[in-house]
Parts: C-alpha cells; sequence; structure tokens
C-alpha cells in the first residue's frame, strides 16, 4: 500500500468521527468508564490471585513420625514424597527444633524443659509444602509411609482455598469479557451510524471501481480510533488517581500482600490497550457486515 493511500484512510476515518462528534465523544466516554471499572476489577483481581499464591506457597501438610523413627528414616519419607504429583517441598523438622519453636512461643518466662524436666515429648516431622488441589491424595500417600504415624492434611483451609482460587479466576475472565462486549456494542452502534450518513459516499465508490476493503477500511480504522481513545482515556485517569488510591488501599491493609503498583500498572495498560483496539476494530467489521 502506497503512503498517500494511509493517508486517505485516516482522512477518511477522521471524516466520519467529526459526522457524529457529540455521539462519539459520549461513546469514548462510556468505553472509558467501562475500562475503569474493569481497571478496579482487574486490581482487585490481580490482588487477590497475589494474595492467594502466597497463602497457596504456605501451604502445607505435616507427618508426624513414630518415636522410633531416626532423622534417616524422615530423610527416607521426605525422599518418597518429593517424587508425588503436585509436593512442592520438604521439610524435616527435628524433635529438638519443634521444642525450640514451643519455646520460643511461650517466651523466655518459662523454660520448657525445665518443665518437662528434660524429657521432649515430640517427635521427628516433615513439613509437606504441596499444591491444594492434590493435598487429599498427597496425604493418603504419605499415611500409607512407613514410620509415619500421624497426619495433619489442613483439608478444612486447603480444599477451600483451591476453589477460591478457581473461582476468582473464572471471575476475572468474565468481568473480561463482559467489558470488551459492552465496548464493541458501544464502537459498532456509533460506526453504524456513520455508515449510514455516508451510505451514498460508498455507493460512489462502488460505482467508480473502488473495492470493497477500499471503502471498509476507513470504518474499521473509525472503530479502532473510538475504542483506542476509550482506552487512552481510561488510562490517563488511572495514571492520575491510581497511585494515591492503591496507597490508600495499602494504608487501610497494612496486613495484606499486595502486587506492586508499578506492575499492576503495566498488566493495565496491556489489557486495555488491547481491548481497546481489539473491540474498536471488531466493531467497525460487525457494523460493515450488518
Amino acid at each position: 500500500m502506497r503512503m498517500p493511500d494511509v493517508g486517505f484512510f485516516v482522512r477518511e476515518a477522521f471524516k466520519g468521527l467529526r459526522l457524529h462528534l457529540t455521539a462519539n465523544i459520549i461513546s469514548v466516554l462510556c468505553i472509558a468508564l467501562a475500562f475503569l471499572s474493569l481497571s478496579f476489577l482487574v486490581g482487585g483481581w490481580s490482588n487477590m490471585e497475589y494474595i492467594l499464591e502466597v497463602a497457596r506457597a504456605e501451604a502445607e501438610i505435616v507427618l508426624y513420625l513414630t518415636e522410633e523413627s531416626s532423622i534417616e528414616e524422615a530423610e527416607a519419607v521426605s525422599e518418597v514424597l518429593m517424587s508425588q504429583e503436585g509436593v512442592l517441598n520438604t521439610r524435616i523438622v527435628t524433635a529438638e527444633e519443634s521444642l525450640e519453636r514451643i519455646q520460643s512461643l511461650i517466651g523466655p518466662g518459662l523454660d520448657i524443659m525445665e518443665v518437662l524436666e528434660g524429657y521432649n515429648p515430640f517427635t521427628p516431622s516433615v513439613e509437606v509444602g504441596v499444591e491444594p488441589e492434590v493435598v487429599v491424595e498427597v496425604a493418603a500417600a504419605a499415611r500409607a509411609l512407613p514410620g509415619v504415624d500421624a497426619v495433619r492434611d489442613n483439608e478444612e483451609i486447603l480444599g477451600p482455598l483451591a476453589n477460591l482460587t478457581q473461582t476468582v479466576r473464572w471471575m476475572g475472565m468474565v468481568t473480561t469479557l463482559a467489558v470488551a462486549l459492552i465496548s464493541l456494542a458501544l464502537v459498532s452502534h456509533i460506526v453504524r451510524l456513520g455508515i449510514a450518513a455516508r451510505r451514498e459516499e460508498m455507493r460512489t465508490l462502488r460505482l467508480m471501481g473502488a473495492s470493497e476493503w477500499f471503502v471498509s477500511l476507513p470504518f474499521v480504522l473509525e472503530g479502532a480510533i473510538l475504542g483506542g481513545l476509550g482506552a487512552v482515556a481510561s488510562l490517563l485517569a488511572i495514571t492520575a488517581a491510581g497511585p494515591g488510591i492503591y496507597r490508600l488501599v495499602h494504608t487501610s491493609l497494612p496486613f495484606m500482600p499486595l502486587v506492586a503498583w508499578e506492575s499492576l500498572f503495566m498488566l493495565l495498560v496491556s489489557i486495555v490497550l488491547t481491548l481497546g483496539f481489539v473491540a474498536g476494530i471488531l466493531g467497525g467489521l460487525i457494523s460493515l457486515r450488518a
């Protein structure tokens, strides 16, 4: 395609935008509001995913070994479990380390060894980091291993955690699809108005021998510009207000792990710009098809 042709198509696209300037401005604002809503939801969804990933990293089951078990037997149990699907890591905790943990919880005011008169009631244990989805299978396999006296599987916590992770992911995808469809409908409607207003011009171009793509491309560009402007407008609002809102959330919930604002902003830029231009182009194509 020659460069003058590109300029012609761009001029024709902006000519169509000027025909219904007020309606186009309102459409851009509506698209921007839709993307702002999506940005808030993506921010919440991303942070929920991050919190769940942090929780998943801490998910574990604990194997308590028999009193007669040695460290070598604990290492053998640990090695067998590492071959299980869904096991992320294992850590052997000696009886002495378990006693030290209790002492640190009680504090220096009471000597636990003095109370127990030198007797250590703890046995070696193995802490196993697992993916929540496979906790039942890993716990069942652990119970069958020699030297394992009891298993604390935390199923009442890890089971709902796995379900919540899937729910959050589905909600994020459904929300993104809903906003994309809203933007698609707005762009399609506005481009269709432009097509109706310039129907005679399009017919004249066809009679002069213009190809279908030559007549249609300005309307596709018009849709892309509408979607892109809506996306850019929402990103400008996010750039202006986002960091302050994020700091406020972090101050209100200092105990919650949150995604770094810079990482979240780059995610929003990629999602919003992609959806804006794709919805705009598809909206233009749908209008032409209709």
